[in-house]
Protein backbone atom coordinates (compact mmCIF):
# COMPACT_ATOMS: atom_id res chain seq x y z
CA UNK A 1 0.00 0.00 0.00
CA UNK A 2 1.54 3.20 -0.95
CA UNK A 3 0.13 6.80 0.87
CA UNK A 4 1.09 10.13 -0.39
CA UNK A 5 0.69 12.69 2.71
CA UNK A 6 1.18 16.49 1.72
CA UNK A 7 1.52 19.01 4.19
CA UNK A 8 4.31 21.80 5.43
CA UNK A 9 3.61 21.81 8.95
CA UNK A 10 6.71 19.39 10.44
CA UNK A 11 5.09 18.20 13.33
CA UNK A 12 1.75 17.99 12.33
CA UNK A 13 2.89 15.57 8.66
CA UNK A 14 4.73 13.39 11.35
CA UNK A 15 2.67 12.72 13.38
CA UNK A 16 0.34 11.72 11.04
CA UNK A 17 2.53 9.26 9.54
CA UNK A 18 2.75 7.80 12.66
CA UNK A 19 -1.07 7.14 12.83
CA UNK A 20 -0.80 6.16 8.94
CA UNK A 21 1.98 3.30 9.89
CA UNK A 22 0.22 1.81 12.91
CA UNK A 23 -3.34 1.38 10.99
CA UNK A 24 -1.43 0.00 8.08
CA UNK A 25 2.23 -1.11 8.96
CA UNK A 26 2.96 -2.26 5.62
CA UNK A 27 2.52 1.26 4.17
CA UNK A 28 4.79 3.24 2.34
CA UNK A 29 4.19 6.79 3.06
CA UNK A 30 5.73 9.24 0.49
CA UNK A 31 5.51 12.83 2.37
CA UNK A 32 5.47 16.38 0.61
CA UNK A 33 6.07 19.70 1.98
CA UNK A 34 5.08 21.25 -1.05
CA UNK A 35 3.40 21.75 -4.21
CA UNK A 36 6.37 20.26 -6.24
CA UNK A 37 7.25 17.66 -4.63
CA UNK A 38 3.57 16.60 -4.25
CA UNK A 39 3.19 16.52 -7.66
CA UNK A 40 6.99 14.80 -7.88
CA UNK A 41 5.51 12.09 -5.33
CA UNK A 42 2.42 11.62 -7.88
CA UNK A 43 4.50 10.70 -11.12
CA UNK A 44 5.99 7.84 -8.80
CA UNK A 45 4.88 4.40 -9.43
CA UNK A 46 3.29 2.63 -7.66
CA UNK A 47 0.38 4.45 -8.25
CA UNK A 48 -1.13 5.81 -4.78
CA UNK A 49 -3.73 4.32 -2.93
CA UNK A 50 -4.14 7.06 -0.99
CA UNK A 51 -3.52 10.72 -0.84
CA UNK A 52 -3.90 12.95 2.51
CA UNK A 53 -3.42 16.42 1.68
CA UNK A 54 -3.65 19.87 3.81
CA UNK A 55 -5.41 22.65 1.55
CA UNK A 56 -3.01 25.62 2.14
CA UNK A 57 0.75 24.64 1.36
CA UNK A 58 3.28 26.20 -0.47
CA UNK A 59 2.51 27.02 -4.35
CA UNK A 60 -0.95 24.36 -3.61
CA UNK A 61 -3.88 25.65 -4.82
CA UNK A 62 -5.96 23.52 -3.31
CA UNK A 63 -9.56 24.29 -5.67
CA UNK A 64 -7.35 23.66 -9.01
CA UNK A 65 -4.59 21.39 -7.94
CA UNK A 66 -7.35 19.03 -6.05
CA UNK A 67 -9.49 18.78 -9.36
CA UNK A 68 -6.65 17.89 -11.67
CA UNK A 69 -5.22 15.04 -9.14
CA UNK A 70 -9.07 13.60 -9.03
CA UNK A 71 -9.35 13.28 -12.54
CA UNK A 72 -5.87 12.27 -12.74
CA UNK A 73 -6.99 9.32 -9.87
CA UNK A 74 -10.32 8.73 -10.19
CA UNK A 75 -10.30 5.54 -8.00
CA UNK A 76 -8.11 6.58 -5.27
CA UNK A 77 -9.35 7.70 -2.35
CA UNK A 78 -8.61 11.50 -1.17
CA UNK A 79 -8.46 12.77 1.84
CA UNK A 80 -8.36 16.66 2.87
CA UNK A 81 -6.79 17.73 6.49
CA UNK A 82 -7.34 21.44 7.20
CA UNK A 83 -7.73 23.84 10.26
CA UNK A 84 -10.85 24.63 8.53
CA UNK A 85 -14.41 23.99 10.53
CA UNK A 86 -16.96 25.73 8.69
CA UNK A 87 -19.35 23.31 7.49
CA UNK A 88 -19.96 25.69 4.56
CA UNK A 89 -16.49 25.85 3.55
CA UNK A 90 -16.15 21.76 4.00
CA UNK A 91 -18.85 21.24 1.54
CA UNK A 92 -17.43 23.22 -1.14
CA UNK A 93 -14.54 21.45 -0.67
CA UNK A 94 -16.27 18.07 -0.57
CA UNK A 95 -17.84 19.50 -3.71
CA UNK A 96 -14.42 18.80 -5.25
CA UNK A 97 -14.44 15.16 -5.25
CA UNK A 98 -12.87 14.48 -2.23
CA UNK A 99 -13.82 11.04 -0.39
CA UNK A 100 -13.03 12.73 3.18
CA UNK A 101 -12.42 16.08 4.93
CA UNK A 102 -11.02 15.75 8.74
CA UNK A 103 -10.29 18.60 10.76
CA UNK A 104 -6.64 19.21 12.31
CA UNK A 105 -8.66 20.00 15.49
CA UNK A 106 -9.83 16.01 15.95
CA UNK A 107 -8.32 14.00 18.42
CA UNK A 108 -6.18 11.24 16.92
CA UNK A 109 -9.18 8.43 17.75
CA UNK A 110 -11.47 10.44 15.61
CA UNK A 111 -8.56 10.56 12.99
CA UNK A 112 -8.34 7.05 13.03
CA UNK A 113 -11.63 6.39 12.88
CA UNK A 114 -12.53 8.58 9.97
CA UNK A 115 -9.23 7.29 7.56
CA UNK A 116 -10.89 3.55 7.99
CA UNK A 117 -14.01 4.40 7.12
CA UNK A 118 -12.93 6.44 3.96
CA UNK A 119 -10.76 2.92 2.98
CA UNK A 120 -13.98 1.05 3.37
CA UNK A 121 -15.24 3.23 0.48
CA UNK A 122 -17.26 5.56 2.41
CA UNK A 123 -17.54 9.42 2.24
CA UNK A 124 -16.32 11.12 6.00
CA UNK A 125 -16.71 14.59 7.17
CA UNK A 126 -15.25 14.58 10.51
CA UNK A 127 -14.81 17.93 12.16
CA UNK A 128 -15.16 19.18 15.85
CA UNK A 129 -17.89 21.30 16.02
CA UNK A 130 -20.83 22.72 14.07
CA UNK A 131 -21.22 26.04 13.48
CA UNK A 132 -24.62 27.75 12.63
CA UNK A 133 -24.37 31.39 11.53
CA UNK A 134 -22.01 33.32 13.61
CA UNK A 135 -23.35 31.18 16.75
CA UNK A 136 -21.46 28.02 17.69
CA UNK A 137 -22.89 24.88 18.79
CA UNK A 138 -21.44 21.20 19.92
CA UNK A 139 -23.24 18.71 17.56
CA UNK A 140 -23.37 16.44 20.38
CA UNK A 141 -25.91 18.94 21.97
CA UNK A 142 -28.38 18.14 19.05
CA UNK A 143 -31.25 15.94 19.88
CA UNK A 144 -32.15 13.85 17.04
CA UNK A 145 -35.89 12.74 18.90
CA UNK A 146 -37.91 14.95 16.95
CA UNK A 147 -37.05 13.62 13.60
CA UNK A 148 -38.95 11.01 11.79
CA UNK A 149 -38.13 7.72 11.04
CA UNK A 150 -37.75 8.77 7.32
CA UNK A 151 -35.67 11.70 8.43
CA UNK A 152 -33.23 9.21 10.58
CA UNK A 153 -33.14 6.87 6.92
CA UNK A 154 -32.39 10.22 5.02
CA UNK A 155 -29.71 11.39 7.43
CA UNK A 156 -28.03 8.32 7.30
CA UNK A 157 -27.54 8.81 3.30
CA UNK A 158 -26.47 12.36 4.08
CA UNK A 159 -23.74 10.95 6.27
CA UNK A 160 -22.38 8.18 3.68
CA UNK A 161 -22.64 11.55 1.08
CA UNK A 162 -25.65 10.20 -1.01
CA UNK A 163 -26.60 13.09 -3.10
CA UNK A 164 -30.63 13.26 -3.88
CA UNK A 165 -30.87 11.95 -6.79
CA UNK A 166 -29.30 9.12 -5.56
CA UNK A 167 -30.99 8.81 -1.83
CA UNK A 168 -33.81 9.19 -4.30
CA UNK A 169 -33.25 5.49 -6.42
CA UNK A 170 -32.34 4.31 -2.91
CA UNK A 171 -36.03 5.16 -1.98
CA UNK A 172 -37.59 4.55 -4.44
CA UNK A 173 -39.09 8.13 -4.31
CA UNK A 174 -39.07 10.93 -6.64
CA UNK A 175 -36.00 13.76 -6.68
CA UNK A 176 -38.69 16.39 -5.33
CA UNK A 177 -39.78 14.17 -2.33
CA UNK A 178 -36.32 13.71 -1.31
CA UNK A 179 -35.63 17.27 -1.54
CA UNK A 180 -38.48 18.39 1.21
CA UNK A 181 -37.15 15.74 3.24
CA UNK A 182 -33.93 17.34 3.21
CA UNK A 183 -35.15 20.59 4.17
CA UNK A 184 -37.25 19.74 6.74
CA UNK A 185 -34.74 17.44 8.44
CA UNK A 186 -31.81 20.46 8.40
CA UNK A 187 -34.50 22.94 9.88
CA UNK A 188 -35.35 20.11 12.84
CA UNK A 189 -31.27 19.97 12.90
CA UNK A 190 -30.89 23.83 12.97
CA UNK A 191 -28.14 23.16 9.99
CA UNK A 192 -28.26 25.02 6.48
CA UNK A 193 -26.00 22.48 4.64
CA UNK A 194 -25.36 18.97 4.41
CA UNK A 195 -21.93 18.63 5.48
CA UNK A 196 -23.31 20.38 8.97
CA UNK A 197 -26.04 17.28 9.04
CA UNK A 198 -23.14 14.56 8.37
CA UNK A 199 -21.14 15.86 11.08
CA UNK A 200 -24.21 15.88 13.30
CA UNK A 201 -25.02 12.11 12.41
CA UNK A 202 -21.25 11.21 12.90
CA UNK A 203 -21.43 12.58 16.24
CA UNK A 204 -24.45 10.79 17.00
CA UNK A 205 -23.07 7.17 15.76
CA UNK A 206 -25.13 7.45 12.74
CA UNK A 207 -23.48 5.33 9.49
Amino acid sequence: MRIILADDHPIYRSGLCQILYEMFPDARVDEAGDKAVLFRQLDQLPAPDLIISDLVFPGFDYIHDLKLIRRRFALCPIIAVSMINDPMEIEHIMALGLNGFISKAVPSHDVVKAIGNVMQGQIEVCFSQTYIGHETVTSAHISLDDLTPRQIEILKFLRRGLSNKEIARELDLSPFTVRSHVSALMKNLGVSNRAAASAIAASHGIS
